[in-house]
């Protein structure tokens, strides 16, 4: 009986010592020094009152919101081992795999960085600190939303917190959006256009090459454009075989039966339009809504082949840039 009663004696001073020393391991390795504990900073007042509209092909890297807060005192503290220091984002928004100073938020093509006055840096991702004391001065601290990849067709950041300044398990500041952000792609409606060539030619009035007999107008329609479009752009692509891309040449599609002529685009003056090439619609004007951009086509008598009547038809791309 003894025997027994000192193992049991054995076992529950294991046990017992086991709970100290897991005690002494979950000990804080950084700490707060200074009177401040945690700060939250919000950020988007503004965004209360309605969404943001911006261009869908604004490029990577544009600023598409920022706002700032101030960090009203020092943020101080110690750790006593080597330890993990950054922005820590929100999981909802997924977990940087690099040391990174943007964090996209999702799969919405936009992403939010955070520059701080006081470091003269935008802070990044956690990344390995040092034992030691550390303080960052009160000061101003910047949130700025980027885009950073292709729109999502319906973007709605939520309000609530998107990430955290943290050094181990202490949170030195809450970055926090206080209202909804919601973001609209500003674009335009852009219809198909189909042109009408006419269909009474006559064969000798492309005798010479390099003949077009008429030019036919036409307009790519810009419908109902949304607030935020600064500059418009545009170009041609070509769908059929390309003959002369700096004139504006096209071949006619396949199933067409005529030969010896293609199809040149110009811009209303008359002056080809290159394929792949941006040209600017100088017209537009950031108070309207419906404009047209003047173009003019013209069957086009090639330098080779043999000509003969039947169906000419072919098809081109337009493309539009907001910017």
């Amino acid at each position: 009986m003894k025997r027994l009663k000192l193992q049991r004696s054995l076992l529950t001073c294991a046990a017992a010592t086991l709970l100290a020393c897991a005690t002494d391991a979950m000990a804080a390795i950084c700490s707060f020094t200074g009177n401040i504990n945690t700060q939250t900073l919000n950020f988007g007042a503004s965004l209360a009152n309605g969404g943001l509209t911006i261009p869908a092909d604004t490029p990577d890297g544009t600023v598409v919101y920022q706002d700032t807060a101030q960090q009203s005192s020092n943020n101080e503290w110690e750790c006593t081992a080597s330890t993990q220091y950054g922005v820590g984002v929100n999981p909802v928004y997924g977990t940087p795999t690099d040391k990174v100073s943007t964090f996209p938020l999702g799969n919405t093509g936009l992403s939010f960085r955070v520059w701080i006055d006081a470091l003269n840096r935008y802070e990044g991702s956690l990344r390995a600190l040092v034992p030691g004391r550390y303080a960052i001065p009160s000061g101003s601290t910047r949130l700025e939303i980027v885009k950073s990849g292709p729109l999502a067709a319906q973007i709605t950041i939520p309000a609530g917190n998107l990430g955290n300044l943290q050094s181990s398990e202490i949170i030195l500041s809450k970055y926090n959006l206080a209202n909804a952000l919601v973001l609209n792609a500003a674009s335009c409606q852009t219809p198909a256009v189909p042109v009408a060539m006419g269909d009474d030619y006559q064969l000798q009035e492309f005798s010479e090459a390099g003949a077009k007999p008429r030019t036919v107008r036409f307009a790519i329609a810009l419908n109902q454009c949304q607030t935020g479009i600064r500059k418009v752009t545009y170009s041609l692509k070509a769908t059929t075989p390309v003959i002369d891309a700096t004139k504006g040449i096209v071949a006619l599609n396949s199933t067409s039966t005529a030969t010896g002529i293609g199809l040149q685009l110009m811009n209303d003056v008359g002056q080809p339009i290159a394929f792949d090439t941006t040209y600017p619609f100088n017209a537009f004007t950031t108070t309207g809504t419906d404009f047209k951009i003047p173009l003019t086509a013209a069957y086009y008598r090639l330098p080779t082949g043999e000509l003969k009547a039947g169906s000419a038809n072919t098809e081109v791309t337009f493309v539009v840039n907001y910017l």
